[in-house]
């Protein structure tokens, strides 16, 4: 089988003959027809990049994998063996994968130059781009690596692919020195990268546009960095330049001034919060002196619009000291409640049980406090303690 994309990477359109076409195979999990032609520029999914797409004779290919060296075609329909088929290759996601794979190249190169660390594991596909290193990386670390990736680029080195004997690569340093049946394919950045690769690579590093690195997180001891590159750089910097670009114009300030701005509202929010906090605090208080007196009921019951957690749950402390039966606060609106309910007699447990039993609540705890939410009515949650017995 010829593999066109090592031929040539911008091959996108093609004749081949099929030379077998075999029916759905429910052991594999693909209900897909799988196509073998006697040449193909679909490069399949292989180390850790996703398979090229596209259409033969106008038909969706889904998938494309490799196996004993034969590149196999996935198809919802069949294709006659013996037909010369059209095919197309998508050249669109053929050329941002090339931009993506040669910038990683670029990255894990300068990495293993600066800090010995080996790329140990490679995710490449059309939603994103993850490389994870045996090692970690400081964040002002991270901005020099990318700002020396994008020097590389204004550089516009070639990218050279080389096909060395067996006697040149035992002598020769490259990265992802494993043992490789067959020969051996070595992608060099000169100066920056030496790597064994099997995937198309742009021809200069000027073609990868920019390199950004978006997240970086530690990772099994290492660290793991999610990269963009070309096309997907820049459609990152449209969509955060767009949100900065919005949230600046709502609080009326410059761009530059977005995070002082932010972090000023963030502080005034505080404070707010805490002043509501306080007054629901005080108006609970109020509330709490409606209740019936201990010695006038079992249990304390109290409906509310405030939703002050810690304030209720302080409330129900206070409250559990003082009656015999349970105590339980239920705010939000009557059909839909969120509680906390307490006592330091009687089992809270068994209150939970009646609340899932009769009013369907979705609540947990212990035998002191539970706490959740009820898609009842103030009626039929009054029933519940009207009719409970405490041990």
């Amino acid at each position: 089988m010829r593999k066109l994309f090592y031929e040539d990477i911008h091959i996108t359109h093609f004749k081949a003959v099929v030379l077998s076409c075999e029916k759905p195979d429910s052991t594999t999990g693909k209900d897909m027809y799988r196509v073998l032609l006697d040449a193909t520029a679909f490069f399949p999914e292989e180390g850790g990049q996703s398979a090229d797409i596209g259409t033969i004779d106008g038909r969706e290919v889904l998938d494309v994998q490799i196996k004993n060296d034969l590149i196999y075609h996935f198809m919802k329909e069949p294709i006659a063996a013996g037909k010369t088929v059209e095919c197309h290759v998508d050249w669109a996601q053929r050329f941002d994968f090339m931009q993506q794979h040669s910038g990683e190249h670029i990255l894990s190169g300068i990495v293993h130059e600066r800090f010995g660390y080996n790329n140990v594991g490679f995710h490449l596909s059309p939603r994103e781009v993850t490389l994870d290193f045996d090692g970690p990386i400081e964040s002002e670390q991270l901005r020099d690596i990318e700002l020396a990736a994008n020097r590389v680029i204004w550089l516009n080195l070639p990218i050279e692919i080389s096909y060395p004997e067996k006697e040149e690569l035992a002598t020769l340093t490259y990265r992802s020195k494993i043992e490789i049946d067959g020969q051996v394919r070595i992608v060099t950045i000169p100066g920056v990268d030496v790597c064994a690769c099997c995937a198309p690579h742009v021809e200069a590093t000027g073609q990868i546009g920019m390199i950004k690195i978006v997240n970086a997180q530690n990772y099994k001891g290492g660290m793991r960095l999610t990269i963009v590159c070309g096309q997907r750089a820049l459609s990152d910097y449209r969509e955060k330049l767009d949100s900065v670009t919005t949230i600046a114009q709502s609080m009326s300030v410059k761009q530059n001034q977005v995070i002082d701005a932010f972090n000023k509202l963030k502080a005034e929010t505080q404070a707010l919060n805490e002043k509501a906090n306080d007054l629901q605090a005080k108006c609970l208080a109020m509330l709490l002196d409606t209740l019936p007196i201990p010695s006038e009921s079992e249990h304390a019951v109290l409906f509310t619009n405030i939703s002050d957690n810690i304030a209720i749950r302080n409330a129900v402390n206070n409250l559990t000291g003082q009656y015999e039966g349970y105590c339980a606060i239920f705010w939000g609106c009557d059909g839909d409640y969120r509680f906390i309910a307490g006592s330091k007699h009687a089992d809270c447990n068994l209150l939970a049980q009646q609340f899932r039993a009769q009013l369907g609540a979705k609540c947990g705890g212990n035998a002191l406090m539970i706490q959740g939410s009820a898609a009842a009515t103030s009626k039929n949650i009054l029933a519940v303690f009207s009719s409970f017995q405490t041990a």
